[in-house]
């Protein structure tokens, strides 16, 4: 559990649904000597992520044993969907300070919670094994089994080190600054980023940044391998962060998305820094399902024709390079 003094100092009565999972949590957490103590249930419900606590503050010195028993609630929709979001942002939060570990009111701050709200989705993120805390040093760090999942999910995602050759010869050969994006849901995460010798780069993202899917040359040729219905959806989740640059609201990404499915890449000429262009085009795996695209980012100057079709062909041609690797390796693990 967070420290003493994460927790807040007043009486008064609680009674909110957040988070859910398989078990029940009853914990009665101490104060400082002579403060009140937090009597707390928590309730973990599997397929959700939902926190109920009814608690009462009581003037207490003991702690008593975390007990773990089946539960059988019924949670709200909407709440359990919302704290499952709130959930997600903590966990990424702690893993961006994987190495140093993070407080709970950094936590906090960062993903805009209260900290008693926090502290509730940290201790369900504990009961998980999906994070761990350092109960000396008050920090919360990635537990293992974020590790062991990695693990398991990381074929997936070879295509970061298959294209990473390719993904150097752009770099080579443009001059210019490349970037391997995967797609995860909802959104597009940078995977990886190399830089050629032109003096002026175009570091627009690090590796891991996350954006919505329709943002940015990868995320409109990223959505645009989906269907009309899938785009559709993923467009309104995200409406309030595409209208935020007006060159991809929802009129204008439909005329992105028609664009890029005709040229085969999308192309960013100043639509989100005005300094700033870039190509992309899907990288197809077995199936023909496209997770991954890679751009070529470059000052405006250096992203129109005839250099512009010059760059399109190297992308074409390194593309179609990696999903050949692609698919030898799918054929390969068929055939183990």
């Amino acid at each position: 559990m967070p420290a003493d003094s994460a927790l807040p100092a007043k009486t008064r009565q609680v009674h909110d649904k957040r988070f859910t999972n398989r078990y029940a949590i009853s914990a009665l957490t101490k104060y400082p000597s002579g403060k009140p103590v937090l009597c707390g249930f928590h309730f973990i419900r599997q397929s959700h992520f939902t926190i109920e606590r009814n608690a009462i503050m009581r003037t207490k010195s003991a702690v008593t044993p975390v007990k773990l028993m089946p539960v059988d609630l019924a949670p709200n929709g909407a709440s359990a969907t919302q704290s499952l979001d709130r959930a997600m942002e903590l966990l990424d939060a702690v893993v961006a300070h994987a190495v140093e570990g993070v407080s709970l009111g950094t936590l906090a701050g960062c993903v805009g919670l209260s900290k008693p709200t926090a502290h509730r989705l940290l201790s369900g993120l504990r009961n998980a094994s999906l994070v761990d805390y350092d109960a000396a040093t008050r920090l919360f760090y990635p537990a293992f089994k974020l590790h062991r999942m990695g693990q398991a999910a990381g074929a997936r995602f070879d295509v970061v080190q298959l294209a990473s050759a390719g993904l150097d010869r752009l770099a080579h050969e443009t001059g210019d600054t490349i970037y391997l994006v995967l797609r995860s849901g909802d959104f597009a995460v940078c995977a990886a980023r190399t830089s050629g010798a032109f003096p002026i780069k175009t570091l627009t993202l690090n590796v891991g940044d996350v954006r919505p899917l329709g943002l940015g040359s990868n995320g409109v040729v990223l959505l645009a391998a989906q269907p009309d219905e899938e785009c559709e959806r993923i467009a309104a989740r995200h409406i309030d962060a595409l209208s935020a640059y007006p060159a991809f609201d929802a009129t204008s990404l439909r005329h992105h998305i028609r664009d890029a499915r005709t040229d085969g890449y999308a192309l960013n000429q100043g639509l989100m820094l005005p300094e700033m262009a870039a190509v992309a085009m899907g990288i197809r795996g077995p199936g023909g399902r496209v997770d991954a695209s890679i751009s070529v980012a470059a000052i405006t100057s250096r992203m129109q024709k005839p250099r512009l079709s010059s760059i399109v062909q190297l992308l074409r041609d390194e593309i179609a390079g990696i999903e050949r690797l692609i698919t030898a390796q799918s054929d390969q693990r068929r055939a183990a």
